[in-house]
């Protein structure tokens, strides 16, 4: 654990004990948490160390997590959380509403993190890119961040002296610092760059390298892990684009393209119900006209990475959500000062 996290830590455990979480919960009781999970790793896996801090939660902490939401909060579906927002949210002084959801629709939902919502019997919303579940492709970040992680540890990996003919890769190539702060600025510099773009950025890295940006192992889950799961009545699906391209990237025919074929795919994969439809803006960038075209094309809400929680008055394709990552909320006192806003 750092220093800042440390402190953090202390911090919290203090204000905690005080009862000023649980003041601040009930005080909210008439506005809506909506939580945004990514994977679920255990301590000591492989992949621990080359993930993003922020992408991932440790099922012990998850556990934490659920014990302490059951305390607090109401865990509903997305389905009664659109009738809620159809109705104005109205709660009285009952428990306020809390709604779990998972981006991307990692493998390690369903071996790590359905067990648990089973045991306390605990809904969830998971959204998926579709033209990765049931393959073995992986996202670009993964496969930079396995291309970085390579260079930095492979005997066989190799530097070519002479600039590359694309700048981005110069830029990528004269990053400095730890593995991990070198990954979130390579990341953060192509976000913004077009899918096709990138995969030439990944070409040429990997070339220069003399390193495969392809991983041997499954990400994401199959067709059957998700109908499998949509059958036990406690998790539901919503989509996350087809290929996961950020809309902000693409044109408005691209647009239409990725929300047809995702909804489709769900409809055909018997992965949804018509009725309620949920939709996840990848990387959280989107504008009116994308929000307006993601209800045209069907879809019932949308849940943005826009920090805080939702009251009756919010855009229901504008839904904001608090993330949720291990370093920040492995004890129940860090926890509960970050679903609140505290720390």
């Amino acid at each position: 654990m750092n220093v800042s996290v440390g402190i953090k830590s202390l911090i919290s455990s203090f204000i905690y004990t005080l009862g000023f979480v649980s003041r601040r919960i009930r005080n909210s009781h008439d506005n809506s948490l909506v939580l945004m999970y990514h994977r679920i790793i255990p301590k000591n896996d492989p992949w621990e160390s080359v993930i993003q801090d922020g992408m991932y939660v440790e099922p012990k902490t998850f556990e934490i997590h659920i014990r302490f939401l059951r305390r607090y909060f109401t865990i509903i579906p997305f389905f009664e959380f659109m009738v809620k927002i159809e109705n104005q949210m109205g709660r009285s002084n009952e428990k306020p509403i809390c709604i779990l959801t998972f981006d991307d629709g990692w493998y390690d939902f369903y071996k790590d993190v359905f067990p648990i919502l089973k045991i306390y019997e605990v809904p969830a919303t998971v959204f998926l890119p579709t033209d990765f579940i049931g393959t073995k492709k992986w996202f670009w970040t993964d496969r930079l961040t396995h291309l970085f992680f390579q260079r930095d540890h492979s005997p066989h990996s190799v530097r070519i002296h002479e600039p590359s003919s694309l700048l981005l890769v110069n830029h990528l190539e004269a990053l400095k610092g730890s593995f991990e702060s070198k990954i979130e600025r390579a990341i953060e510099m192509l976000k913004g760059v077009r899918h096709d773009e990138i995969e030439h950025i990944l070409s040429e890295l990997s070339i220069r390298w003399n390193l495969n940006t392809e991983l041997p192992e499954r990400a994401f889950l199959s067709w059957d892990e998700v109908r499998e799961m949509k059958k036990s009545g406690l998790i539901t699906f919503g989509s996350h684009t087809a290929s996961h391209r950020i809309f902000t990237t693409l044109t408005e025919e691209e647009i239409y393209d990725e929300l047809r074929r995702s909804k489709a795919k769900l409809v055909s994969e018997d992965a949804i119900d018509p009725v309620c439809v949920p939709f996840c803006y990848p990387n959280g960038n989107y504008n009116e006209k994308i929000a307006g075209m993601v209800k045209e094309a069907g879809y019932h809400l949308a849940v943005t990475t826009e920090n805080g929680w939702n009251n009756s008055k919010i855009d229901p394709f504008r839904l904001r959500r608090i993330g949720i990552h291990q370093d920040m909320t492995s004890s129940k006192a860090m926890f509960g000062c970050r679903v609140t806003g505290i720390i």
